[in-house]
C-alpha cells in the first residue's frame, strides 16, 4: 500500500452548527488537474484515475457503480450496475472512437463542528463524465456515466500511485489528492430549499461567477463560523 486511509472524525448530530452539500465539476482539460488524467504510458507505475476505477470495477470487484437514472440526476446510490452491464458500457467506449471522460462530478458535504472549531469537507460520491457529441460531431456537454460512493472509493485509491514528487521521490496516492484537494473545480450546485442549480437561471460568464461567489461564501462562513 502506497499510503493508508485516514479515518474521518466521529460527528455527533450535536455538533454539526451548520453544513451545505455541493456539487462541483472538475474539467480534466484544466491543468490544476493534470494528475487526474491518463498519463502518456504507465511512467513511474502511474496510472490515470479512470483506469484505476475501471480497474476496481471489473477486475477487483472492490467497488460499486451506481445508475444515475434515465435522466442522468440520481446520485443517491440506489440501483447498482451489475458487472454484465458494466462490462458492455466500457465495451461501448472502446468501440467509439474520440470517446472518453473529459470531466468528473464530485457531491460534498462542507460541514462546521462546533465542538472542534473547523470546518470539514467531506465527498460522497464522484461520477466519471463522459463527452456528448451532436451528430455533427460538435461537442455537445458531458453526462454522469456511473456513481461512485466515494467513502468505499478510499482503500482502492490509496492502493495507488498517481505521482511521485521528483523533489524527494516520495510517492503519493489518489487518495492524497482527493484528501488534500489538490485539485480545481467549479461549484455547480449547492443544496438549497428550492434544490435548482446555478446553470438553471444563469448561463455563460454569469454562472461561472456565481459559482466563484458561492465558493467565497463556502470559505468566508468556515471562518465567521469558527469565531463565532
Amino acid at each position: 500500500m502506497i499510503g493508508g486511509v485516514a479515518p474521518y472524525t466521529a460527528l455527533r448530530e450535536a455538533d454539526v452548527f451548520w453544513e451545505r452539500r455541493v456539487w462541483r465539476v472538475l474539467d480534466l482539460e484544466d491543468p490544476m488537474n493534470h494528475l487526474l488524467r491518463a498519463p502518456d504510458g504507465a511512467s513511474d507505475g502511474c496510472y490515470g484515475l479512470f483506469q484505476i476505477i475501471r480497474h476496481g470495477l471489473l477486475d477487483e470487484g472492490a467497488i460499486t457503480a451506481y445508475d444515475p437514472g434515465p435522466l442522468m440526476q440520481d446520485d443517491a446510490f440506489k440501483v447498482p450496475f451489475s458487472r454484465d452491464a458494466l462490462a458492455a458500457q466500457f465495451a461501448a467506449m472502446d468501440s467509439t472512437p474520440g470517446t472518453k471522460i473529459g470531466r468528473l462530478l464530485i457531491k460534498e458535504d462542507w460541514i462546521f463542528d462546533k465542538q472542534r472549531g473547523v470546518m470539514e469537507v467531506r465527498i460522497i460520491g464522484l461520477a466519471p463524465m463522459l463527452q456528448v457529441y451532436g451528430d455533427d460531431g460538435e461537442l455537445r456537454g458531458h453526462r454522469p456515466l456511473f456513481w461512485l460512493y466515494f467513502p468505499e472509493c478510499r482503500i482502492l485509491f490509496s492502493r495507488w500511485l498517481a505521482f511521485v514528487d521528483k523533489k524527494d521521490a516520495s510517492k503519493h496516492s489518489y487518495e492524497e489528492i482527493f484528501s488534500k484537494r489538490l485539485f480545481s473545480g467549479t461549484i455547480q450546485k449547492v443544496s438549497n430549499m428550492m434544490d435548482r442549480g446555478i446553470n438553471e437561471h444563469t448561463t455563460g460568464l454569469d454562472a461561472l461567477l456565481e459559482s466563484d461567489a458561492i465558493r467565497e461564501q463556502l470559505y468566508r462562513m468556515g471562518f465567521d463560523l469558527w469565531h463565532y
